[in-house]
């Protein structure tokens, strides 16, 4: 494909700079409104000017393709002329070769001698065929390739003739058909054949060269005046330019004045923007943490509450009792924690303290009891290899409670639940893993909306798709993840990376 050269391509990068300092003028000069009326002719000049520079450089394109396309259809046939005489010369010299061998075999009966004339055998055919392809879309040679094929066939009849009568011990007879003349013939035949076709076509190579070569110095003619051309638009339209520079330089320095106090006022905005976003994404998060984490120790002393008021037995009483002000207490602590938060300037910050698993995990305990006492449930826990941590307080206590929660209230229906809850440490992070016995959970099913808001995959009344979507912005907001395993009947494991 014929590429544009590079010599038009300043007057684009020209066009480019003239349109935009003249459109900027332009605008800059009406919304100034000064030297409106002045600049006008000028400006039209320059319009004017561009105009021109794009024609030229219109023209000059079209004319180049133009001679590149008969340049390359001139190459083509050029290169296609001497492929033609480049195979005319191999095919007969293939055929002299052949002679050779013959001659020398029938001289000296040494087949030695016959290597040439074998090895030219298929040169022959590969070059004959390949010469009749070169010439077969070519008018008025039909004729003289018929008879060149003719003659060759002649003369190779003649070689295998002769050959095969000396095979036979018919040496004189061989001799004798040599001397016929016959093969001889035939070969100046051939040579005359294809030094004709050869002729015609270097005369067509010359004919290529020339035009060519006319086509080089039409090009060389046209670029020298296009550049001209051009170098005189740009002259005029450098001055006219240069003429309302000062204008030019004071309205790009208003301008730039003006684009620096919308940048200022552009990141001003933005800032705001994104504070606003965050504190929009952190009071939300605070509105979940806070309707999730008051819902289970609310529900809890509502269950002791119906238990109290149930039981006869005064030692019963008296325990439930207890139960319910540790229960208080705890609903109150998180009370507490809530009301600090909103009365931080920061809304719900988050502030790393220094934890202890056992005693985040013996806390909740508490808030959980009604639920493990009605369920039965086994809690093994073994914070051996990972002790404490250094994370939001009430960030730690609501990733428990949501997943010890979860496995008490997700349990199965035939059996106790029996939870495992674990920390280690592993390439510098602390993981917490929680395992349980219970339902399960149809990963390839659910798996793309298991941390959703709302998003709920059991038949439980107090299923409301709100921890699990707590428990990983929580995670993420403090640079973790959380990794679920599980199967329909046989429990789920939470791994959790705490950072």
């Amino acid at each position: 494909m014929t590429e544009v050269p590079t010599a038009f391509l300043p007057p684009l990068v020209i066009v480019y700079i003239i349109s935009i300092l003249g459109k900027f003028s332009t605008h800059a000069l009406i919304n100034q409104g000064t030297a409106y009326t002045s600049y006008m002719r000028n400006h039209k000049y320059i319009y004017y000017l561009i105009g021109a520079t794009i024609v030229l450089v219109i023209i000059s394109t079209i004319f180049y393709l133009i001679q590149s396309f008969q340049y390359e259809k001139n190459y083509d046939k050029t290169f296609q002329t001497i492929r033609i005489t480049e195979t005319a010369d191999q095919l007969l010299l293939a055929l002299k070769d052949a002679e050779t061998g013959q001659r020398g075999y029938l001289l000296t009966g040494n087949r030695n001698y016959l290597s040439p004339y074998l090895r030219a055998q298929s040169t022959i055919d590969k070059k004959h065929a390949y010469f009749l392809s070169l010439l077969s879309k070519k008018r008025g040679v039909g004729p003289a390739l018929n008879e060149l094929s003719q003659w060759i066939e002649i003369k190779r009849n003649e070689l295998n003739l002769t050959i095969r009568l000396y095979d036979r011990g018919e040496r004189e007879k061989a001799l004798t058909t040599v001397n016929s003349g016959r093969g001889k013939h035939a070969m100046e035949q051939i040579e005359r054949l294809i030094t004709r076709i050869t002729a015609e076509e270097k005369s067509q190579l010359f004919k290529y060269n020339e035009s060519s070569s006319q086509l080089n110095d039409r090009i060389q003619v046209f670029t020298i005046a296009g550049s001209y051309m051009l170098l005189v638009i740009i002259i005029a339209s450098l001055v006219t330019i240069i003429q309302n520079r000062e204008q030019i330089n004071k309205l790009f320095k208003q301008l730039d004045d003006k684009n620096k106090q919308l940048e200022a006022r552009k990141d001003e905005l933005q800032n705001i923007s994104h504070e606003l976003i965050k504190q929009n994404g952190e009071l939300e998060r605070f509105a979940y943490i806070a309707s999730h984490d008051l819902r289970s120790p609310g529900i809890n002393l509502k269950s002791l509450l119906e238990l109290y008021e149930r039981s006869d037995n005064q030692v019963e009483r008296a325990e439930l009792f207890d139960a319910m002000k540790e229960v208080s207490a705890i609903l109150l602590n998180k009370l507490d924690d809530l009301i600090k938060l909103l009365r931080s300037n920061k809304g719900p910050a988050i502030v790393k303290e220094d934890l202890v698993f056992e005693e985040v995990y013996t806390k909740l305990l508490k808030g959980l009891s009604i639920d493990i006492k009605n369920t039965q449930a086994r809690l093994d826990h073994d914070f051996s290899r990972a002790p404490g941590i250094r994370y939001p307080k009430s960030y730690l206590e609501s990733i428990m409670q949501n997943l010890l929660s979860n496995a008490i209230k997700y349990r199965h229906p035939d059996r106790p639940p029996h939870i495992r809850i674990t920390t280690y440490r592993q390439n510098k992070s602390i993981y917490l893993k929680v395992e349980d016995n219970g339902l399960g959970i149809d990963l390839k099913q659910y798996g793309q909306r298991m941390f959703g808001l709302h998003q709920t995959f059991h038949d439980n009344k107090d299923s409301r798709g709100i921890g699990l979507y707590i428990t990983r912005a929580q995670v993420l907001a403090m640079g973790g993840s959380i990794k679920v395993e599980s199967e329909p009947g046989n429990g789920t494991t939470f791994t959790v990376c705490l950072g």
